[in-house]
Parts: structure tokens; C-alpha cells; sequence
């Protein structure tokens, strides 16, 4: 059994049928789950704000324990929207959210470069690591050579 499934079978998020169906599990962590309210997050880092240093932190240890939790094939699930080479163009993410729907309506696949080149590198990886905490069953994210530091 998984880091993953251990987790969920703990926290009562899963049951034996779910962990073993993983596309039944969940699409959206409950609110309870965080010491601060995600969606106010999300909300802000949609609009382009940069986050306290603080709530990046928090965000970034709760992201870091899905990734550990999930195996080295991302098994997903069609349909998805494949999306490349983002470079830190935030504007150019939200339009392509626009156009290809929103998380968790859609499923996505990121192939990496998140960062470089664009003026907002910060506010593209707070937002794709925020709607992975939210949403971790709908977004996958592979590392890209910008992202290996």
C-alpha cells in the first residue's frame, strides 16, 4: 500500500473500494484539511497576487507530500488537456484555462518549464501547486528542466 493510500484510509478519505478504483477517490480536498482556507488562497493567486512567504510554505510542504505519495507513472484519466512550456507567462495560463476549462472541470497534464523567461514565474508555480493541493486527482505535474533546483 502507498504513502497515498496510507494517508487516505488515516485521514478517512478513502476506503478499500476507492483506493482500489483511484479515479473514485477524490477530485477536491475538504476545506478541514488545511490550517488556512485554500479557496481564499487559490482566489488570490487566480487574480495574479503574490502570496506570503508563510502560506507558500504551507503550501509547498503540503504539495511535496502528494508528489512523494504518488508513484513515478502518472495514471490519468481522458479526457485531458495537455499543456507545455508555460515560462512564466501567468496571462497566457489564464487564458488557457478560459479556453480549455477550469480545474477541476478539465484534467490537465503540465510537461514542466513553469519558470524563466516570463516576469511572473512565481505567481504561474503558486497557482499550478495550489490547484494541485486542491484538486490533486485533476492536475498532474511533470518537472520540466526549469524545475530541477
Amino acid at each position: 500500500m502507498s504513502l497515498f493510500e496510507q494517508y487516505l484510509r488515516k485521514t478517512n478519505h478513502a476506503s478499500k473500494s476507492t483506493i482500489d478504483d483511484p479515479g473514485t477517490m477524490f477530485s477536491e480536498i475538504p476545506k478541514s484539511e488545511f490550517s488556512f482556507d485554500c479557496d481564499k488562497y487559490l482566489d488570490r493567486a487566480r487574480k495574479g497576487e503574490k502570496l506570503e512567504e508563510s502560506a507558500i510554505k504551507v503550501i509547498c510542504e503540503k504539495v511535496k507530500a502528494i508528489f512523494a505519495a504518488e508513484k513515478n507513472v502518472c495514471v490519468l484519466r481522458s479526457p485531458i488537456t495537455l499543456v507545455g512550456d508555460i515560462h512564466g507567462q501567468f496571462e497566457d495560463m489564464m487564458q488557457m484555462f478560459q479556453v480549455g476549462g477550469e480545474i477541476p472541470d478539465t484534467n490537465y497534464l503540465f510537461m514542466g518549464d513553469y519558470v524563466d523567461r516570463g516576469s511572473k514565474s512565481v505567481e504561474v508555480i503558486t497557482l499550478l501547486m495550489i490547484l494541485k493541493l486542491r484538486f490533486p486527482l485533476r492536475i498532474c505535474l511533470l518537472r520540466g528542466n526549469h524545475e530541477t533546483r
